[in-house]
């Protein structure tokens, strides 16, 4: 005698069975093991049997709609029964046993075809993307020591809107097999979301890291026209034709190889920012002083004679690497020992020890190891 294994179970077939099963052979099996056959697909379905095909069509049965809610056939199989493979049922009643749905439940066949479509797609974009960069399957963004991630951002402003900005994003690429192999690459991109982007691989294969890292380096200087140590130094500080970059904020990682600590290129920075603005204001003054000493003559004469501060022009550019047109400022004189060229702290300000730290920036260095 079987075994009641299908005992308070529903089930119902999605449209015609296989050619080796027939419906009576259905009704006979189910209802000897103490489960109910039903001819009609509704809300008391606990199993619903079908094929692949019938499965992928959404064969909708011509059944009996119960309610408004359940119209569709694909709610029907969402939130009423178990859509599963015909061999559910006669492997079930061959081995006396009701056997676990899951490997022959649709939901579980149809995932797995998917992820395997999907993995089958990865490989070919990636080998299509590695015919004009580099494979992602066999390569990773490299990180350093510190976790920064080099793959950076470049931007130049072809007009006002940032939709239409011009980007480069250059990436330094790690294989994934042991011992690793670096190759630096480049993205050019005319606006954001370019669909058909440039790729620049100045590599022909990869290579050590050294040798690629240099490549990076000297790729970013000729697009931001400021060397890569000096990239939080300086940022903001040339002209807008050339690339921008942007460090990370936050607390995020901001890479090796600083031509200072990190605080102190931050506040280098601001006080290069800082120069920038009074010399638009003082120019604007010299100019309104100029016409009024030609209106007044002689007492514009008396007035700057009688000046007690002597002013000076400070270069900044030199010992920044930038031009000195760029960031030359009209300044008082002051005491060398006043608390204006000093930090909050009390440590001297990033400004007094940048000509030491340029004189050891123009010796030949080599990169660090990664």
């Amino acid at each position: 005698m079987p075994k009641q294994i299908f005992k308070n179970r529903v089930i119902a077939i999605a449209e015609k069975p296989p050619p080796s099963i027939t419906l009576e052979h259905l009704r006979r099996w189910i209802s000897l093991r103490k489960g109910r056959f039903s001819e009609t697909f509704d809300e008391e379905v606990t199993h619903l049997l079908c094929t692949h095909e019938e499965f992928k069509k959404r064969v909708p049965l011509g059944i009996v709609v119960i309610s408004s809610y359940f119209v569709v056939f694909t709610f029907f199989i969402a939130k009423v029964s178990r859509p599963v493979h015909y061999d559910w049922l006669e492997f079930s009643a061959v081995a006396n046993r009701r056997l676990p749905e899951r490997q022959y439940s649709m939901r579980t066949i149809l995932a797995k075809q998917r992820a395997e479509e999907r993995e089958r797609k990865r490989l070919q974009n990636g080998r299509r993307l590695g015919e004009r960069s580099v494979n992602p399957n066999f390569f990773h963004v490299y990180r350093d020591r510190e976790f920064f991630l080099y793959q950076i951002e470049l931007t130049r402003d072809s007009c006002d809107d940032d939709e239409f900005m011009e980007r480069r994003i250059m990436t330094l690429w790690e294989s994934n097999a042991k011992p690793h192999l670096y190759w630096f690459t480049v993205k050019y991109m005319r606006r954001k979301g370019d669909p058909d982007p440039a790729y620049h691989r100045p590599s022909p294969c990869s290579g050590k890291w050294r040798k690629e890292m240099n490549k990076f380096m000297e790729f970013f200087e000729k697009a931001t026209k400021i060397p890569w140590p000096k990239r939080v130094l300086l940022q903001g500080t040339t002209d807008r034709t050339v690339f921008q970059y942007a460090p990370p904020t936050g607390g995020k990682p901001v890479g090796r190889r600083l031509c200072l600590s990190y605080d102190h290129c931050v506040a280098a920075n601001l006080e290069i920012h800082t120069a920038k603005k009074p010399l638009q204001v003082d120019t604007e003054a010299d100019a309104d002083s100029s016409e009024e000493g030609t209106v007044a003559g002689k007492d514009a004469t008396e007035d700057n004679d009688n000046h007690d501060d002597a002013t000076a022009t400070i270069g900044l550019g030199d010992e920044f690497g930038c031009d000195q047109s760029s960031i030359t400022q009209h300044t008082e004189i002051k005491d060398p020992a006043s608390s204006e060229s000093r930090l909050s702290d009390g440590s001297s300000s990033p400004i007094e020890s940048m000509a030491e730290v340029d004189k050891e920036l123009s010796q030949p260095t080599k990169p660090d190891e990664p």
